[in-house]
């Protein structure tokens, strides 16, 4: 009989974290996001508004979809912690956030409808760079 101790290379806090980050990277994977439909228009009166991206835009941003494992370096998807890579890719996070494609279920972010809202209108305003 072997009694010696089997030795396993991954570890159970190893094959955990191993295990959670496969979960994150699947939650944001985003292979279909340039072929959603056109979202509905915003339904405030978004010309009244000034919409900042400092102010308003970053904020839902940065604790939404520049996160470890998403819109980040290193993931292969477009880095939101550029601020240029954001507004050049303004229109198509206004389409992925108001269609609800963005951020994606299971990811455990999510947008409230004002934030939506937020981001429809400063895009529609011209995506400023304010």
């Amino acid at each position: 009989m072997n009694t010696s101790k089997n030795s396993n290379p991954i570890s159970w806090t190893g094959a955990l974290a191993l295990t959670i980050a496969l979960a994150v990277f699947i939650a944001c994977s985003s292979e279909s996001e340039d072929t959603l439909p056109q979202p509905p228009p915003p339904t405030q009166d978004c010309e009244s508004k000034n919409i900042s991206l400092t102010q308003d835009v970053l904020p839902i941003i940065q604790q939404n979809c520049a996160v470890s494992g998403c819109h980040v370096a290193g993931t292969g998807r477009v880095d939101f912690t550029v601020r240029a890579n954001i507004i050049q890719n303004a229109a198509l996070i206004r389409t992925n956030t108001q269609s609800g494609f963005m951020p994606l279920a299971g990811s455990g972010f999510s947008l409230t409808n004002q934030q939506k809202e937020t981001i429809a209108c400063w895009v529609q305003n011209g995506a400023k760079d304010n």
